[in-house]
């Protein structure tokens, strides 16, 4: 391996060790904020486990963290020779993490925003009205886990280019 893509290696496992640890970070936020997140007034009381949408956005952003560490010392402190199923695994998993935050914040979003504008269709009203704080946080906690989706995105862009650019795509 000669000094230039020992330098590109260098780089890419930088950059891929800053978005995983980035993600994890927001992960870790995200999750923490709709934890703590609930309220209790005249009109009753409202938790994140009441509601189904935000205990899986709970649950996919532990995930998403706990991978998110156990990929980063994977990358960072073993970094062993490039093999296909090294590169493989982290694509798999790269997706499979992806996509169950891009689900989480999908159902999250449609029910924060049903929650801030109701849907006078079938006579729902806003329960931010009653519930603010409550709505605040759950929106902060989603726009964390949008930032999560983006990173993870784009590590998904970066496991996918490192494996087919070094090994052929498999054949049916």
């Amino acid at each position: 391996m000669d000094k230039t893509d020992q330098n590109v290696n260098r780089t890419e496992r930088t950059v891929e060790s800053v978005l995983r640890v980035a993600s994890m970070a927001l992960s870790i936020a995200s999750l923490v904020i709709m934890i703590k997140n609930s309220i209790a007034n005249d009109f009753g009381s409202v938790s994140y486990s009441t509601l189904g949408a935000f205990k899986y956005l709970v649950t996919a952003n532990g995930v998403c963290a706990a991978y998110s560490v156990l990929s980063a010392i994977f990358v960072i402190a073993i970094p062993c020779p490039i093999s296909k199923p090294r590169l493989w695994t982290l694509f798999f998993l790269d997706q499979v993490v992806t996509y169950v935050v891009l689900a989480a914040e999908a159902v999250s979003a449609e029910t924060v925003y049903l929650a801030y504008k109701g849907n006078l269709n079938i006579t729902w009203s806003s329960a931010c009205d009653y519930y603010g704080i409550f709505c605040h946080k759950a929106l902060v906690s989603v726009i964390l886990t949008f930032l999560v989706s983006v990173l993870y995105v784009s590590l998904s862009f970066i496991s996918s280019y490192r494996l087919f650019s070094r090994f052929e795509a498999p054949k049916h």
